[in-house]
């Protein structure tokens, strides 16, 4: 597709303006202007042309948004033309010349389907982009299918993107890491899983199942160990069976191998040494043979040829003598002609003399050259007579009408008026005119005032809270924006400390619920021993270990203290009572270590959460205590305004719409000192216009006594009247000037006509007496006689010139034979007395017949020197051969050439065995499950090859029938168990976990389903870019090497692929020395080429393979050099021959050195803007 026209009929500054963009085939058209001349608005006009006007545009600041129209000529590559335009609107916006709707298919099939989105990111091109891309290329480190496709897509950070899915991923699950996401679920989840393996409702019976569990996990590993030995031993003999052909045919080989015996060793190209050998041989002796027969019959050649030594050094002169024959030939034949023709010159110059009157002799013809002197004399004044006399009879005329004209410009002037002095009401009228419409001005300040003044009352309704007047409100003491923030973020810190507080309560009051119902089953389960009732029951049996020591040892009397510990029970059966109490105790306290830990873990957490339930409560009571005080000073800060405040947020909306109304007020103060202005500069102007009216001799004018519209309007008129009847006088005196100076510049040409002509009668009657004439004599009559008399003399001048060639033959034709005579003398004597032309001609073919031996000569004896050399060659080649067979030989341990071929078949039998015996050595190991050959060779001989398939028969009836039923049937009971097991939690808890337990699993499962789709994008991606790496690497960086040489002006010749640390293929510009330059390496400049180089490359490929769209190109040029703008113009230059190029500067030098590129004038164009 190309832009033939873009019509900027009303958009952005532009009105009705057309740029023709049809010129050349598709061509680079530069758009320049200067700031502000609207280049960015035409680019943002292109781009509403083909998709739309944005809903909120900038560029309506001229037009009304709904009188926005863009549009232009389309053509297509098929050559269809769509003329459009585009119309701000939802719908149906684009529109033909008479506003009626298209369809928008028209205009998409144009543009190939491409989107908006895709258009500007592949076919557009600014400098933030071009930056962008080469810093893209910089952070890739130059891999190559990161580049192709990036630059492909339109700078893409494809490595960037990349990384961030990368990253994502990672920040849902990564191994051997507990932050993410996923493996944060998993430890929940694990955590949730133990806390409900906790919650038991009975030790018991959980016991009993978990013992079940454990049974059944047991004889599962057993079954699962069986199993494993069993396909282990499956394994092996599987192994077996594959290898043993393998070994069969390696023991072959081997026995093949060993029967061979001991074989040389060659070289890979031993045989072809051999061949090669034994054909140079038998050529160079054939060779030979036919270059030893060719010498023979040349030098026989070379003996029957004779040359004449001193007539070939006598060749030049031979050849000369035979030249100049022919012109002595020819001047023979001449000298008659040219005898005849002198004589008849001669006479033709007597009869023109005779004609005239002038009968002189050959000797007297020189008496009439000085009278030739004055032939150009006599035509120059001829020329001027005629002249001379009619520039008289003009000059008259011209006098006679200068005064006619000058007689009535000073009786038109005679009828004007005298001038008025007018420059104070001039002065006057301009500056009324510069104050502009005064009256509307301070009709529309009145207006805009009382509209202020309106909405201000409007404004103050709708802000509430406060009823006093307008003019109260600037002086209300409002509490400051800061002191109400202040009161907000107290408001807010006392909600959020209540909630906090409120929140902790709520958890605290939940754990100690759950504790106290942990406590409750603790003691359903049957009472707890604790440490108090151990020391309790320690220190009562201590006490009755002292009652009996102080009985039975001291003899006192206790029965006192002995009621009430032995409770009806003897002394001593009390304290065995109280001793096996105490071990009982003891003994429970360790066998029960874990309920005993539970309940006093319980029992301390439900201290600590009465505490904090407690200080909760307290800080809630306090909180509220400040709250109140904090409303109360809330309130205080208002108390002056008599407002009664909402909350600080409210407040802080309400003291903004206040601060807005002051504002408001405020401009209502401007518009009246405005409104009061005007009306002074008003005053002023009418003032100065009636004093300047009054001046210039005008009463004052009747109307409307403050309008000073209507006095203005009287005074421009009056002023109009004095300027014109000033500009009539002064155009009258200047028209009068002017013709007074023509009259006397009439006057001087009409005396200058008349001596010329006086002078060129003196002049002529001169001449006329110097020739002998009369002076009567007309200048046509005396140019006639010179005429005459100039023939005759070129008569006779041509005569002397026929006779100075005869002369000339005359003296050539005795030097010719001088020659030939001394010639023949030295070469031919027995020529001497022959004829010229006779002697010469015999000389000349002897010559030939000479130079023809000679030649022959020469010829024989190169071919004999090349056939020497030939011989020598063979010679040499069959030596070459010899000591190449002899090396064989010596190599093959044979005696001569003949047994080579023997030895050679026997060393390639060798090694033909050798590879089948590795192939088969490798397909051993391929099977062998990573086993040497030596070891399945082993492993092979210590069973019974011809049970293997019977045993191998018997375990997989083993492992189907008995094994895998019986692990099956085992699974199932462990999977019982773990579900009696699991079955057996807490009511309450239980049923919280286990909700926890299948929430965490939801979130999981969508953790690890986000997880997948982002490692399944990152693949596919992944795989596209190499996919479009491999199908365009090598069209596109053919491309993109011929653009990047001209960007870079062939300081770097090509684009290649290496290779980096990681074995990655990356992409290096090449200089002219072969030296590789990584992108890392290259300047910032350099990298911004590299990735246009690539981006037109790319487009190039496209450009194959879909509609042609224009490249846009937005002043990417702004920090290129001179030398570096030059070679991006020239690169786009070239581009454009494949699709159209519009590119959008600022830039005068842009333009300048885009147009000398383009010596033709065929593909850049430029354009103005503004």
């Amino acid at each position: 597709m190309k832009l033939l026209e873009l019509h900027l009929l009303a958009y952005g500054p532009f009105t009705d303006c057309r740029l023709d963009l049809s010129a050349g085939n598709e061509g680079l058209h530069i758009l320049y202007g200067p700031n502000e001349a609207g280049k960015s608005s035409a680019l943002r006009a292109l781009r509403a042309w083909l998709y739309g006007v944005p809903e909120r545009t900038r560029d309506d600041f001229r037009h009304a948004k709904t009188e926005l129209r863009v549009g232009g000529l389309l053509r297509g590559a098929d050559g269809s033309e769509l003329r459009c335009y585009r119309r701000k609107g939802r719908k149906n916006t684009l529109v033909d010349e008479d506003s009626a709707a298209l369809a928008e298919d028209q205009l998409t099939r144009l543009l190939g389907g491409v989107s908006e989105a895709l258009f500007e990111r592949l076919f557009g091109i600014d400098h933030e982009a071009l930056v962008d891309g080469g810093q893209a290329l910089l952070l890739e480190r130059g891999r190559e299918a990161e580049a192709l496709f990036g630059t492909g897509l339109g700078s893409t950070a494809v490595h960037a993107l990349l990384e961030k899915l990368e990253q994502e991923a990672q920040s849902l699950f990564a191994p051997r890491a507990s932050k993410p996401l996923f493996n944060k679920g998993l430890s929940r989840l694990a955590e949730i899983k133990r806390q409900q393996s906790e919650a038991s409702l009975s030790a018991r019976h959980w016991d009993e199942a978990r013992k079940a569990v454990t049974s059944a996990s047991a004889r599962l590993n057993e079954i699962d160990a069986e199993l494993s030995a069993e396909e282990t031993r499956r394994g092996t003999l599987e192994r077996i069976r594959r290898s043993l052909p393998g070994l069969a045919r390696r023991d072959h080989l081997r026995a093949r191998l060993a029967s061979l015996g001991a074989v040389r060793m060659l070289e890979d190209d031993f045989g072809a040494r051999r061949e090669q050998a034994l054909s140079k041989r038998r050529l160079a002796l054939e060779g030979r043979a036919k270059a030893s027969a060719r010498l023979e019959g040349l030098r026989q050649d070379m003996g029957g040829l004779h040359v004449s030594g001193p007539l070939l050094a006598e060749a030049e002169a031979v050849d000369e003598l035979r030249e100049r024959l022919g012109s002595d030939r020819k001047a023979a034949r001449d000298r008659p002609g040219l005898v005849a023709e002198r004589g008849m010159r001669l006479d033709q110059a007597r009869q023109k003399l005779l004609a005239i009157g002038a009968d002189l002799s050959i000797e007297e013809h020189a008496k009439l050259r000085p009278l030739l002197g004055r032939r150009r004399r006599a035509s120059q004044l001829g020329a001027r007579q005629e002249a001379l006399e009619t520039a008289v009879d003009k000059a008259r005329e011209s006098h006679q009408e200068a005064l006619g004209k000058l007689a009535a410009k000073r009786d038109e002037l005679a009828h004007v008026s005298p001038p008025v002095s007018h420059d104070e009401l001039r002065q006057a009228v301009g500056e009324a005119r510069r104050t502009g419409d005064v009256d509307g001005a301070i009709a529309e300040a009145n207006a805009e005032l009382a509209r202020h003044r309106d909405a201000c009352q409007v404004d103050l309704a709708a802000l509430g809270l406060w009823t006093g007047d307008l003019a109260e409100l600037p002086r209300l003491p409002l509490p400051g924006e800061q002191t109400v923030q202040k009161f907000a973020d107290a408001f807010q810190a006392s909600d959020e400390e209540q909630q906090r507080l409120q929140g902790l309560l709520s958890e605290d009051r939940r754990q100690q619920r759950q504790t106290e119902e942990a406590l409750r089953a603790l003691h359903l389960a049957g009472a707890v021993p604790t440490e108090t009732d151990l020391q309790q029951a320690r220190e009562r049996r201590d006490f009755g270990w002292q009652l009996l020591r102080r009985h039975w040892v001291d003899g006192e009397d206790v029965s006192g203290m002995r009621a009430s510990y032995t409770q009806g029970q003897s002394l001593p059966d009390a304290f065995e009572q109280g001793i096996a109490n105490a071990d009982e105790i003891a003994d429970r306290l360790r066998r029960e270590s874990r309920r005993v830990h539970d309940q006093a873990a319980a029992q301390a957490k439900l201290d600590a959460c009465r505490q904090r339930i407690a200080d909760a409560e307290q800080a809630l009571s306090g909180l509220g205590q400040r709250r109140l005080e904090l409303d109360q000073s809330w309130k205080q800060a208002w108390m002056a305004t008599g407002i009664c405040p909402l909350s600080p947020r409210e407040m802080s909306d309400w003291l903004q719409q206040a601060g807005r109304l002051r504002e408001k007020l405020a401009r209502a103060d401007e518009l009246q000192a405005r409104a009061a202005m005007l009306e002074r500069t008003r005053e002023a102007r009418r003032n100065h216009l009636l004093r300047a009216l009054l001046a210039c001799g005008e009463a004052q004018p009747q109307g409307p006594g403050q309008q000073l519209g209507l006095l203005l309007d009287h005074a421009e008129a009056r002023l109009a009247a004095i300027e014109q009847a000033a500009r009539r006088r002064l155009a009258l005196e200047e028209s009068i000037a002017d013709l007074d100076q023509v009259r006397r510049q009439r006057e001087r040409e009409l005396d200058s006509a008349e001596q010329a002509l006086a002078s060129w009668r003196s002049d002529w009657v001169s001449l006329m007496e110097e020739l002998g004439r009369k002076e009567t004599a007309t200048p046509a009559e005396v140019s006639d006689d010179l005429e005459t008399i100039s023939d005759a003399l070129a008569l006779v001048d041509q005569a002397e010139q026929l006779k100075l060639r005869i002369d000339g033959i005359d003296s050539d034709a005795r030097d010719f034979e001088r020659d030939v005579a001394a010639l023949l003398a030295r070469l031919a004597p027995d020529l001497v007395g022959r004829s010229t032309n006779e002697a010469i001609l015999q000389l000349d073919a002897e010559l030939s017949r000479q130079r023809e031996a000679n030649s022959r000569l020469n010829e024989l004896r190169k071919q004999a020197g090349q056939t020497e050399q030939e011989v020598r060659e063979a010679d040499a080649a069959i030596r070459a051969a010899d000591d190449v067979l002899v090396e064989l030989c010596r190599q093959a341990a044979c005696e001569n050439a003949d047994e080579l071929q023997a030895v050679e078949q026997r060393f390639k039998e060798h090694q033909e065995l050798g590879r089948q015996l590795q192939d088969v050595e490798a397909e051993l190991v391929d099977a062998g499950d990573g086993l040497s050959v030596e070891a399945l060779a082993s492993e092979a001989g210590a069973v019974d090859r011809d049970l293997v398939l019977a045993e191998l028969t018997a375990l997989n009836q083993r492992i189907d029938q008995e094994l895998r039923p019986a692990r099956e049937a085992q699974l199932e009971n462990k999977l019982s168990a773990e579900r009696d097991l699991r079955s057996m939690v807490g009511t309450d808890a239980a049923s919280a976990l286990a909700e926890q337990a299948q929430q965490t699993l939801s979130e999981l499962r969508g953790h690890a389903e986000h997880y997948v789709r982002l490692k399944f994008a990152a693949r596919v991606l992944r795989d596209e870019i190499e996919g479009f790496r491999r199908q365009h690497r090598d069209p596109i960086l053919t491309r993109a090497s011929a653009y990047f040489k001209t960007l870079t002006r062939g300081s770097l010749q090509t684009i290649e692929t290496d290779f980096d640390e990681s074995d990655q293929p990356v992409l290096v510009a090449v200089r002219p020395m072969g030296e590789r330059l990584r992108v890392e390496a290259m300047s910032t400049g350099t990298r911004d080429q590299l990735y246009l180089a690539l981006r037109l490359a790319t487009l190039d490929q496209s450009i194959e393979n879909a509609e042609p769209l224009p490249l846009i190109v937005d002043d990417i040029l702004i920090q290129f050099d001179d030398q570096r703008a030059q070679a991006t113009l020239g690169a786009l230059a070239d581009f454009s021959a494949r699709t159209q190029v519009i590119l959008f500067t600022h830039h005068e030098r842009v333009a300048e050195e885009a147009q000398r590129l383009d010596h033709a004038q065929d593909r850049v164009f430029v354009h103005a803007l503004g």
